[in-house]
Formats: C-alpha cells, sequence, structure tokens
C-alpha cells in the first residue's frame, strides 16, 4: 500500500516537534555555567541579533504583492519578506550593510517600486546597499538593483529586460465559434476596456498605450537616477532586450563580475573602511532554512510555484509554469502590467 507524500511529510513533522521539548531540556545548562563570550551552536539565535553584521536579503522569484494565507511564515526571498527586512534593515544600528542577492524574472511595476524605495531607505540611512545577481536578475529585479550602490554578476548572469508590456488575451473569435455571448452593464465607456470578449477600440489601446508610456517613463527615470547615468542613454539600452552580465557590464548596467562570495568581500573592504574596522563584520544569511523548514514547505505544497521554469517572449521574461491568465488568477493580481 502506498502512503501518501504528504501526510508522510506532515508524520515526521509531528515527530520533529514533538522531539523539541526534550531537546530544549537537554540543552539547558546552569547559569553560572554559561559564558556569554563563548561562540556556541545558538551564536546566530542569541547573538548575531546584538552585533554590528551585514544583513543578506533574498529576492526570489516574481517581484509581486501576493497575500499569504498559509498558516506558515512567508518564504524567505519574496517580494513582501524582501521589502520588509529592507526596512527593518534601515531603522536597525546594527546592521551596517545589505547585500541583497537576487534572481528574479521581474514583477509588477508597484511591487518593484515599493522595494526599490525600501533600498533608497537603507541607503539614506547611510548604510551600503550592495546587489549580487544569480541566473536572473531581470525587468522589474533590475528596477529594484539598479537602486543599489554596487551590482555584481556573473558573466553568464542574464538581467536587462528595462521595459513594460501589458499582455492581453482576446476571446471573440472562439465565443462567436460556441455560441456565447459577452453582455455588459457598465457606468462608463472604458470600464470594460482590454474585454476579452469583444474587439480593442483605436480609443482603447491609446488609453493602455499611454499607461504603458508613462510607467516606461518611471522605470527609465529611476534607472537613470540609480546608474547615474543620462536618460537619454538609459533609453537607447531600454527596448526590452536582454543581457547577460558581461554585455550588462560592457553596457555600464553593472559594475563587476562576480558572484556572491566577490559581492560579499567587496562590500566587507568597504565596512572596514566606513567604520574603521579592524576585521571583517559577522554576516547574517538566512538561506539554509535547514530540514524542518523544507518539511513545511513541502507540506504546504508551496515548491509547486517555486520550481519552475522561465521563458523569454518579447524582451519580458516570465513564469512558465501556467499562462499568464491563470497564474493572474492564482496571484489574486492584474499581469497585464508587468514589467
Amino acid at each position: 500500500m502506498r502512503i501518501n507524500q504528504r501526510w508522510f511529510v506532515w508524520i515526521i513533522l509531528l515527530l520533529c516537534v514533538a522531539a523539541i521539548p526534550a531537546g530544549l531540556i537537554e540543552h539547558k545548562k546552569p547559569a553560572e555555567t554559561h559564558d556569554a563570550d563563548v561562540d556556541d551552536q545558538d551564536f546566530f539565535v542569541n547573538k548575531m541579533i546584538k552585533k554590528n553584521r551585514i544583513k543578506v536579503i533574498r529576492l526570489e522569484g516574481m517581484i509581486i504583492d501576493k497575500t499569504d494565507s498559509s498558516i506558515f511564515p512567508p518564504k524567505t526571498g519574496s517580494a513582501s519578506s524582501c521589502t520588509r527586512a529592507l526596512r527593518k534593515a534601515a531603522k536597525d544600528e546594527k546592521i551596517k550593510a545589505v547585500l541583497i542577492r537576487m534572481n528574479t524574472p521581474g514583477g509588477t511595476v508597484a511591487t518593484s517600486q515599493e522595494i526599490t524605495e525600501a533600498v533608497e531607505s537603507v541607503r539614506a540611512a547611510g548604510k551600503p546597499v550592495y546587489v549580487s545577481m544569480a541566473d536572473l536578475s531581470a525587468s522589474g529585479g533590475y528596477y529594484v538593483a539598479a537602486a543599489a550602490d554596487k551590482i555584481f554578476a556573473l558573466p553568464g548572469s542574464i538581467t536587462g529586460s528595462i521595459g513594460v508590456i501589458m499582455h492581453l488575451m482576446n476571446f471573440k473569435s472562439l465565443g462567436e465559434k460556441v455560441g456565447i455571448a459577452d453582455v455588459v452593464i457598465k457606468s462608463g465607456p472604458f470600464k470594460d476596456i482590454a474585454s476579452p470578449y469583444r474587439a480593442m477600440t483605436d480609443e482603447e489601446r491609446s488609453i493602455l498605450q499611454a499607461m504603458i508610456a508613462d510607467s516606461y517613463d518611471q522605470f527609465v527615470t529611476s534607472v537613470a537616477k540609480g546608474r547615474r547615468m543620462k536618460v537619454e542613454d538609459v533609453k537607447k539600452l531600454a527596448d526590452g532586450r536582454i543581457y547577460t552580465g558581461r554585455q550588462a557590464k560592457k553596457n555600464g548596467l553593472v559594475d563587476e563580475l562576480g558572484g556572491y562570495d566577490d559581492a560579499l568581500d567587496a562590500l566587507q573592504e568597504v565596512c572596514i573602511k566606513k567604520y574603521n574596522l579592524k576585521e571583517k563584520l559577522p554576516v547574517e544569511d538566512k538561506a539554509d532554512a535547514g530540514f524542518l523548514s523544507n518539511l513545511l514547505e513541502s507540506a504546504s505544497g508551496e515548491k509547486l510555484f517555486t520550481q519552475n521554469h522561465y521563458r523569454i517572449n518579447s524582451g519580458f521574461v516570465a513564469e512558465d509554469i501556467v499562462s499568464d491568465y491563470f497564474m493572474s488568477k492564482l496571484y489574486k493580481q492584474p499581469l497585464w502590467m508587468l514589467q
């Protein structure tokens, strides 16, 4: 008889939870023998928050304001967790610098802007912010990265895709074939703009194109500000195309070629000079969540929407696990205005 995989995960999880009290009792030590200066296995839990340190914040997957209805904490690396972590970093006096590890195809305009503002708040607090690009840091991801002090990318990283796209679908012909009639009662002529059940009018197209143009102008202006470039120079690169890390460096979109360790080493050097330190700062990086976190993630089914592939479509890199239409329903967000 085959055991359901999800039930198996929950059984293992419950056994782990049951073992926690015993572990706590075993770990407890007499107060008089505790040495606060000893670096034991609870260093990060008990001491890290009290020390000056570099904070590593991850931005992974779609940049979209997705409400998490799960009973478990939101996944580290999501847009919402990234924004919260940046805001806390700006206020925490013990956090002296931030490294953003990025692996994202982009996302919605507003959420990308919100994270960008959070990055700017950290910099306004006088703390250096570096970005380390992994496989993919395109579109809305580059929107965020451009606000940092310095960007590191691997030679084969994919970045760029500076632009805005509105992806619409039209079922008018299909509806006519199967005998479906669209009946609309609306308060104004544009209340059903971009309806998939009828042809778009020239006036509607003009309205939507103006929205795209305005969002594009915001994107280009933000990149020009962050990269200290002229808007005209950014526009020459901002036609929606993607670049490798090496191409991006040649075009001034990234500063250095290198990976996570290279970016972290460079940030350590900056901190040593800025704060007159004699040694490197501790690094707080919660990337390795451990066995229990993986069980929680598996039990909640979250990996269904994180272990996916990406495709390149008209200069925009999007998730290909399901169509854009159904993805918008899934995230409860209109995907007709993505970067």
